[in-house]
């Protein structure tokens, strides 16, 4: 239902857009609200206020009482089922998902917050842990020496030289402990700071030019909420917790192959190409477990979002007495994503036999290397330690993939889900090209102005035009199926304006291309408001059709109830941030919620509000 704000115009769909595969017809009929009854002309001649090129087998038939009613017949083809689910992104050879698309994705969705308002603060911070990591690398090194004195003067049997290392050891914890503690509360701040920008930054994009029903209507893609509220939540933390491990990786890199390098070369190479095999092998082993977790994310939202649906229609499945068709579609989600578990944890299990193989076979190589050189006096007993600590650093260091490859895998399939947002939410960012064939829906400012005749005598003001239709056509957003063709119509002031017509016949339809939801095919749509301003730029004149299209309310078949208080459902969707605040200072507290006759029934914005409702 369409209601002008000035009460002049109102526009009814009497039920919902069904599936039929037959064209219908489709009644709009005006009524003109007249001063007397003997005021109604006699002719038969209509009105030329209702014109167009109507299909075949259409007509027109005009009918005077004491109201005019033109019924206008359309056709309506039939609504196409949505498209199905999407599915992940492979590679040209079908084999896995792309690597350059992941970076690519990766970059986009990251890359905003660091240039954005809170960059100095968040470099700054991504900096100090930075530094931090540095430290830790740094307390680290210091360990290993530490550790190869300890032994030296352990095997020495000298107890002075012992006594001193175990205090070295025990000072070098009490310095070091904090580094580490404040490195890892650093990093969990900067990802809780970066997850709050990036809530706010997809939830204005999601919302922005009605996205959020775009995406609902059309099926573009599955469990929007899971992506910015579980999705989110593991890409911040996991991306910085990746790139930490990953410059810490480097620095360690580094400063490890310098001792074991220095205490026996061979043992370096022979790291390096054992390090190198092994990841070759877990990538291999593990190629399919990035779809299986970008498929687990979908099933499990999916099994979730049944449940939500189950606790938000709980009257009416216990009306119908559906309690067993829902357990039995529940149930069948969750198979679903059993099943798809199962498979994941098949496949995690072949890489954990090779992953834990790979760790312990050759934590017995350095020192069976280095023992004869031991043996030979060429190195201490503290030396031994030393290789070993060097060993398992530079290990880890280069078999980062084959220890995190599952944890990689699983990000990789959040990258995924969270790029595919992103290009969503930019695709309905765009403004659509010049080629681009689409609705216009325009706003005006309404001439209310009398007309004054040379001798000065002032007439009579005539009918404000309020909607006025040209040339519409419409289609359905997906399929491009023509809904009305060539539909011209003029409502004027006081006249209004009843849709009528069987289900499937496109009532819904036109209402949601006069409420701009719909914009798929051409013509133009103009409502007549007062106080429309002239936009300067294209961000202004985007405000500007947002702010008076709220002058032009719709009433919704379904009703909504926000999360909100009394007051916020009474003044939904037009409150403003000073309503809020009168309301609550209200004298007595406790008082009722008042309104201004003076403007119907909304609740005056600027002033507070007189008469009790």
């Amino acid at each position: 239902m369409l209601k002008m704000q000035a009460q002049c115009l109102s526009i009814t769909d009497s039920r919902s857009l069904c599936n039929h595969l037959v064209p219908v017809p489709l009644n709009l009929r005006f009524f003109c609200k007249l001063s007397s009854p003997a005021s109604v002309a006699t002719s038969s001649q209509p009105k030329p206020f209702c014109k167009g090129r109507w299909p075949n087998k259409f007509g027109i038939s005009y009918n005077q009482r004491k109201r005019n009613s033109i019924s206008l017949h359309l056709s309506a083809a039939a609504a196409v089922p949505p498209p199905a689910p999407p599915t992940t992104e492979l590679d040209d050879e079908g084999k896995g998902p792309n690597p350059k698309r992941l970076w690519r994705r990766f970059w986009k969705v990251a890359a905003p917050y660091w240039w954005s308002d809170d960059r100095v603060q968040a470099r700054l911070q991504l900096a100090a842990v930075f530094a931090l990591t540095l430290g830790t690398t740094g307390i680290s090194v210091g360990f290993s020496f530490l550790g190869r004195d300890f032994y030296n003067a352990l095997a020495n049997k000298d107890a002075d030289q012992f006594a001193k290392q175990l205090l070295y050891y025990l000072g070098g914890f009490a310095g070091g402990i904090p580094f580490f503690v404040l490195r890892d509360y650093a990093r969990e701040t900067l990802s809780l700071r970066w997850r709050s920008w990036m809530t706010s930054y997809y939830m204005e994009r999601y919302l922005k030019n009605r996205t959020f029903y775009k995406i609902q209507s059309q099926s573009i893609i599955d469990n929007p909420d899971q992506r910015i509220v579980d999705d989110l939540s593991s890409f911040t933390g996991t991306a910085l917790s990746f790139s930490l491990t990953l410059f810490n990786a480097a620095v360690d890199l580094i400063s490890f192959s310098n001792i074991l390098y220095g205490i026996y070369p061979p043992l370096f190479v022979v790291l390096l190409v054992y390090s190198i095999g092994g990841t070759a092998i877990s990538v291999f082993l593990g190629k399919d477990l990035v779809t299986l977790n970008f498929l687990q994310e979908k099933k499990e939202a999916d099994f979730r979002y049944g449940l939500v649906r189950l606790r938000e229609n709980a009257e009416s499945i216990a009306f119908y007495g559906g309690e067993e068709n829902e357990l039995q579609l529940l149930l069948q989600r969750f198979n679903s994503a059993f099943e798809n578990l199962t498979q994941l944890l098949i496949s995690s299990r072949n890489l954990e036999f090779f992953t834990n193989g790979y760790r312990y076979l050759i934590q017995i190589l350095p020192a069976a290397v280095v023992a004869p050189m031991y043996f030979s006096g060429k190195i201490e007993f503290g030396v031994i330690n030393q290789s070993v600590s060097a060993f398992n650093h530079i290990l880890g260091d280069f078999s980062l993939i084959v220890y995190q490859f599952q944890a990689i895998s699983a990000f990789s399939a959040v990258i995924d889900r969270l790029g595919e947002f992103e290009d969503i939410l930019d695709s309905s960012s765009k403004s659509p090209s010049e080629s681009s064939e689409e609705i216009s829906l325009v706003y005006s400012r309404m001439n209310d102005s009398p007309t004054l005749e040379p001798n000065g005598t002032v007439l009579k003001k005539k009918s404000q035009k309020l909607l006025d239709i040209e040339n519409l056509t419409l289609q359905t957003p997906t399929s491009k199926a023509t809904l009305i063709t060539d539909l011209s119509l003029q409502v004027n002031c006081h006249e209004h304006l009843l849709v009528t017509g069987p289900s499937g016949s496109g009532k819904t339809s036109l209402l949601r291309a006069l409420a701009g939801l719909w914009n798929t095919g051409r013509g133009k749509i103009q409502f007549y408001i007062d106080d429309v301003g002239v936009a300067q730029s294209s961000s202004e004149l985007e405000e500007t059709s947002m702010k008076f299209s709220k002058e032009v309310f719709f009433l919704p078949q379904r009703p909504y109830m926000n999360l909100g208080t009394l007051s916020r459902q009474l003044l939904y969707p037009s409150w403003a941030e000073d309503v809020a605040p009168a309301l609550n200072n209200l004298e007595p507290p406790g008082s009722p919620v008042r309104a201004d006759q003076s403007s119907g029934n909304n609740i005056h914005k600027h002033r507070p509000p007189e008469d009790p409702l």
